[in-house]
């Protein structure tokens, strides 16, 4: 029996005979990470690899604003494409599609940043599973880099560090591997993590892998930590913090996850929350080391089992205000509806986390 990795090629190889040519859109989730970034600029070099003269369009929806996302795009000169962008971009002659295949990485179709396509094959780390993909490959491992490797051991590719392509893909992996295994700690690190991790470090460049991981930090994000002590939106107690940070942009709404993180690493706590409100959503990122702590569980008992998720330690929410959004409204106005939602959320926050202490 073929391989998941050959299923995918022979598949891709019946849709370019068909078409006499091939355009594939491998699709990220919302706000892609740099596991997802990783694992998307891995596939389109597997796909490069066996059909030199295909398209293959990386696709993600919202705003890269993090700023180890951002350089990361620019050190290795990643080309992503925003699914605004879509429209503008279709194929000529009234082609209904954007492309001729679909596929998913570091998510399921449905929490993608395409979620109506059609997709040809999904892969994936996380708890869950899909109807919406012909082939998938759902694997719990530490990252989705790890698996986009092993698919390119698997079919003999060996990445050259003197091909600047080669190598930026090696280091995007790497990248990939390293944030979504806390550097190879957390406790879903498997063997497959380490022997990818370890084969990329040849061909990748160590210049590049520098300057991504030491990301230059923005002002915003110890004003937006400053504004959290002094306006005492804060919980913190029996192992867990809380913090509200009140009314944000969408620029910066990437300073949740590290506050977020930051807090957790605090003496006596073990799990995060951190609120803001982001145009016309609640957003919320956690973080937690308790090893009694489903993250995902949590987040979708508290905040809704469709407005969000996570895995082992991380996890984030996006809860639509809907016609209590006061977005556009006056400060007034906002700073009321932030203090209702603020103590609404801590007190169901505190609620759930009783029941797990």
């Amino acid at each position: 029996m073929d391989s998941i990795i050959e299923q995918l090629k022979s598949e891709l190889l019946k849709i370019s005979k068909e078409k006499g040519s091939l355009h594939v859109a491998v699709v990220m989730h919302p706000v892609p990470d740099p596991d997802c970034i990783g694992s998307a600029y891995g596939m389109k070099r597997i796909i490069k690899e066996w059909f030199p003269d295909a398209k293959c369009s990386l696709i993600y929806s919202g705003e890269i604003s993090h700023p180890q996302n951002t350089t990361m795009m620019n050190v290795l000169n990643l080309q992503l494409i925003n699914v605004e962008e879509i429209d503008q971009l279709k194929q000529p002659e009234g082609a209904k599609e954007f492309a001729d295949a679909y596929i998913c990485v570091d998510c399921v179709p449905e929490r993608s940043s395409v979620p109506s396509a059609e997709y040809l094959f999904v892969v994936d780390h996380h708890k869950g599973d899909t109807e919406n993909a012909k082939i998938k490959d759902i694997r719990f491992v530490g990252s989705c880099s790890t698996l986009v490797w092993d698919y390119m051991n698997q079919i003999g590719i060996e990445l050259d560090k003197t091909v600047e392509e080669d190598s930026n893909v090696a280091t995007s992996l790497i990248v990939g591997i390293k944030t979504d295994t806390a550097d190879l700690v957390t406790d879903i690190v498997s063997d497959l993590d380490f022997e990818a991790f370890r084969s990329l470090i040849g061909p990748m460049d160590q210049r590049s892998l520098a300057k991504i991981i030491n990301y230059p930090i923005p002002p915003y994000y110890f004003e937006l930590k400053k504004r959290l002590d002094e306006e005492n939106h804060i919980y913190s107690g029996h192992g867990i913090f809380i913090g509200g940070i009140g009314y944000i942009s969408a620029a910066k709404r990437d300073a949740l996850p590290s506050i977020a993180e930051e807090r957790a690493r605090m003496e006596g706590i073990d799990t995060s929350f951190i609120l803001a409100i982001v145009g016309g959503n609640l957003e919320v990122s956690v973080r937690s080391s308790g090893l009694a702590i489903d993250v995902d569980k949590i987040i979708k008992k508290i905040f809704g089992k469709n407005n969000g998720g996570g895995k082992m330690g991380a996890g984030a929410a996006k809860i639509p205000m809907g016609s209590f959004s006061v977005e556009g409204e006056d400060s007034e106005t906002q700073g009321e509806a932030w203090e209702f939602a603020r103590k609404l959320w801590f007190a169901r926050i505190l609620k759930e986390m009783a029941d797990h202490r």
